[in-house]
């Protein structure tokens, strides 16, 4: 959600330094945050200092999506290298 986004919707003021910073990596991750205006009502309701008490479950969350992002790439090359080695599969180099 943009800055402009947000502003409309939400009743409290707010910096733009402080959404970005705080108020727009809790909407991104944190699991309360389902929606646009869900996120603008809970900072209507516990404003900034709500947001500052959200951030670590955020980053929690952010750090899990990346940690499984990676293991799923790494699923994916896994399961390519196992169809190469299967019966009549093209060697994975020319060396093969």
């Amino acid at each position: 959600m943009m800055y402009s986004e947000f502003t409309a919707l939400a009743k409290r003021p707010i910096t733009e330094d402080d959404y970005h910073k705080i108020v727009e990596p809790v909407h991104n991750y944190h699991p309360a945050c389902t929606d646009k205006p869900t996120t603008a009502k809970l900072y209507d309701l516990g404003g900034l200092q709500l947001f500052r008490d959200m951030t670590e479950t955020a980053a929690r969350v952010c750090a899990l999506e990346a940690e499984a992002d990676g293991l799923n790439k790494r699923l994916a090359e896994i399961k390519t290298e196992l169809q190469a080695m299967a019966p009549g599969a093209m060697p994975l180099n020319e060396e093969g």
